[in-house]
C-alpha cells in the first residue's frame, strides 16, 4: 500500500513537472541555447563616443584630434595602443575590470557626485535603456560640447537663411545645447540631416 502510494505520488510529481516544463525536454533546451548563442560579444553601437564624452568631460586628456590615445596610454602602460584604439574609435568594450577602473577614475575627476555604476551602464547600453547622468549644467560646461553646438548653430542660420537680427544668440546657443543633450549628440556626427528641422524649431520658435 505505501509503496503503491509512494509510487503514485512519483508518477504525480513527474507529470506536474512535465506539465510545468511543457513539451520541452533538456535537449530542447540545449538545443535552443545553441542556435541563440553567440561566439563573441557585438560591439555596443555609440559607445566609443560616449567614452569620449567622459573623458571629455573629466578633462584628464586631450581631445581625439590632438594625441587622445598616447595620452590614455600614459596613464595606464598595462593597456595596448591597438586596445586603446578599439575602445575610443571602434564601439569595442574593454574587458570589465578595464572598463570599471577606467570610469572610476574618470568620473572621480567630475566631483559632481557621480555614480559609477550608473555610467558604466551608460557607456555600454546608451539612452534610453539607461538615462544618460549628465546633468545639464556638466553639459554645459563642456568645451567640446559648446563647440559642436557652435557648428550646429552656424549650420542651421545658414540653411534657413536667418540673420543675426532676429535672435538672442547666447539664449538660442543654450537652447541648441539643450537639445543636443536630450538627443544624445555626443560627436558632431551624430547630428543628421533629420535633426536640422526640430533642432531649428526648438532653436527659434516661431521663426
Amino acid at each position: 500500500m505505501s509503496a503503491k502510494t509512494t509510487n503514485g505520488r512519483s508518477a504525480k510529481g513527474r507529470t506536474s513537472a512535465a506539465a510545468l516544463q511543457g513539451t520541452k525536454t533538456v535537449e530542447d533546451y540545449a538545443q535552443a541555447f545553441e542556435q541563440t548563442m553567440v561566439r563573441e560579444l557585438p560591439v555596443s553601437l555609440g559607445f566609443s563616443a560616449r567614452l569620449n564624452m567622459l573623458w571629455d568631460l573629466a578633462g584628464a586628456a586631450p581631445p581625439q584630434t590632438e594625441g587622445r590615445v598616447i595620452s590614455v596610454l600614459g596613464i595606464n602602460r598595462d593597456w595596448r595602443e591597438t586596445d586603446v584604439r578599439k575602445w575610443l574609435q571602434k564601439d569595442v568594450l574593454p574587458p570589465r575590470i578595464d572598463l570599471y577602473n577606467m570610469v572610476k577614475f574618470l568620473v572621480e575627476q567630475l566631483d559632481q557626485g557621480q555614480d559609477v555604476r550608473r555610467w558604466e551602464a551608460f557607456l555600454i547600453y546608451g539612452s534610453p535603456i539607461v538615462s544618460s547622468p549628465v546633468n545639464q549644467a556638466l553639459y554645459r560646461e563642456d568645451q567640446t560640447r559648446r563647440e559642436i553646438a557652435s557648428t550646429i548653430f552656424a549650420q542651421i542660420t545658414d540653411e534657413y537663411g536667418i540673420p543675426p537680427s532676429a535672435y538672442e544668440a547666447d539664449q538660442v546657443f543654450q537652447r541648441c545645447l539643450t537639445l543636443m543633450h536630450k538627443f544624445n549628440i555626443y560627436e558632431l556626427r551624430d547630428f543628421q540631416s533629420g535633426h536640422l528641422e526640430p533642432f531649428k524649431s526648438y532653436m527659434f520658435p516661431g521663426g
